[in-house]
């Protein structure tokens, strides 16, 4: 409905003097989001290398379980709890990762429950290119498959590119991830800043919204 529609007249001619500028609004309001696409597709690639190292903490969390089975473990009242674990291996086209954290706590009343800190993710991307991920704390839990990334999340690319979010939660059953808590992305060709994003269908869908920002550099 657009603002023409509310109003009324004795005459139609001045329905059509009303009807015309409200017409010129809503182009105005396509051609803007027009433009917040355009730039949006110029920046939004960069986003890329922030789902590759979430989806790949998600695809190699699963073999720290049951952590009873790897060595150097010790029994608090925490739970089980695991030092410096570590796991390093490939993914398809021959491309290394390795996941690090600096403590891995197994609940004993919830075996499921895994809780990390210090995580840090490093994955080779291809063409000399790789991405960091850390993570201050997180959580996972292997019956519902969510991992929660908290207490800050900082992702670096080496082609320049860094992401900063304070939290974040990824449901890997559905392909997505969401976090409300902000959103800041640098790189090179670009800026964007934005209350909340999410993450659909495996990443195909990016939704970002709550105070978008974005900022494009001329250069690219």
């Amino acid at each position: 409905m657009t603002d023409a529609a509310v109003i009324s007249g004795p005459a139609s001619g001045q329905q059509h003097a009303f009807a015309v500028p409200a017409r010129r609004r809503e182009e105005k309001r396509a051609l803007a989001n027009t433009r917040r696409v355009k730039r949006l597709r110029i920046v939004v690639p960069t986003l890329g290398f922030l789902i590759a190292a979430v989806l790949t903490v998600g695809a190699v969390l699963p073999k720290l379980f049951p952590i009873a089975a790897l060595a150097g473990l010790s029994l608090t009242a925490d739970g089980l709890v695991m030092n410096e674990p570590r796991l390093a291996g490939h993914l398809g086209g021959g491309r290394r990762y390795e996941v690090v954290a600096s403590r891995a706590v197994q609940s004993l009343l919830t075996p499921s429950h895994l809780a990390l800190e210090g995580l840090q993710a490093n994955l080779d991307m291809g063409d000399g290119e790789s991405v960091a991920m850390h993570s201050a704390g997180a959580t996972y839990d292997t019956n519902t498959e969510v991992l929660n990334l908290a207490d800050g999340v900082r992702i670096n690319s080496t082609d320049g590119s860094k992401a900063s979010l304070e939290s974040a939660t990824v449901f890997f059953q559905d392909g997505r991830m969401e976090s409300e808590a902000g959103i800041s992305i640098n790189s090179p060709r670009g800026n964007i800043r934005a209350g909340r994003i999410d993450v659909l269908e495996g990443g195909d869908l990016i939704r970002f919204s709550d105070g978008v920002a974005i900022t494009i550099n001329p250069a690219t």
